[in-house]
């Protein structure tokens, strides 16, 4: 657990650009105890950015899975925020987050729209239908899906270090992702102008889609600044 001299960081992985450039805004002041990195997209790449952060550190207090997700129940809304218990696969791998820490984090979420004692659904690709985000969430249960989370828990398991997962809602569960978003994003997590261009010309009956998305994205990004902001200055890990 953390020190008093919070001489180990705790480590925060995000995925997406977008998303590492709202933590980042948040923690760069406190580096010395919070350090956030971009993974890109993907189990693997978020287990090597965890690894090497950790490399890098020498030792770290914990791990975080922070960013966005979508949401497999459909009862959730965008902007909700997601606690999970556990990180769960399609290889039936479950991957506990810490208690204690869960805990404390959702007492200092005070008035924000929180779920807890769920588990989150680490999937291998996008799920982008509202057909395909009902049948997972019937085999599976999890009530919302990323796509990084257990490899950081995994490589927090490799650390012996805590892990705990942050996710903001974006998509619903009975949304469907425009096709036009397909390629509009690199697997580093950087924004791919030109495949959403492609993506639009081929498919100029997205544009509607595409906006409904964008407000959904600034409502998920206003929300995961003030998480952040509220977890200061040690991203509620326990003493």
């Amino acid at each position: 657990m953390a020190t008093s001299d919070h001489i180990r960081p705790v480590g925060l992985i995000t995925a997406l650009a977008q998303e590492y450039s709202v933590v980042s805004s948040v923690v760069t002041p406190l580096s010395d105890r919070l350090i956030a990195v971009q993974s890109g997209l993907g189990r693997a790449a978020g287990f090597l950015a965890a690894a090497e952060l950790g490399r890098q550190e020498k030792q770290l207090s914990g791990l975080v899975s922070i960013g966005f997700c979508g949401a497999l129940d459909a009862a959730i809304t965008t902007g909700s925020v997601i606690l999970p218990n556990a990180i769960i696969t399609a290889d039936n791998e479950r991957f506990e987050t810490d208690p204690a820490w869960v805990t404390a984090v959702a007492g200092k979420m005070a008035g924000l729209p929180v779920v807890t004692e769920r588990a989150i659904y680490c999937a291998t690709e996008i799920i982008e239908t509202r057909a395909g985000k009902q049948d997972t969430h019937s085999r599976c249960g999890a009530c919302a899906v990323d796509m990084e989370s257990a490899g950081i828990a995994h490589a927090a398991t490799r650390f012996n270090i805590p892990f705990i997962a942050v996710r903001i809602v974006l998509d619903e569960g009975t949304d469907t992702l425009p096709e036009a978003t397909r390629d509009a994003v690199h697997s580093d997590g950087n924004l791919n102008i030109k495949g959403l261009l492609r993506g639009l010309a081929s498919r100029p009956q997205d544009v509607g889609g595409l906006i409904r998305l964008a407000g959904k994205s600034g409502k998920a990004q206003k929300q995961l600044k003030a998480v952040s902001e509220a977890l200061l200055p040690d991203f509620g890990l326990p003493s």
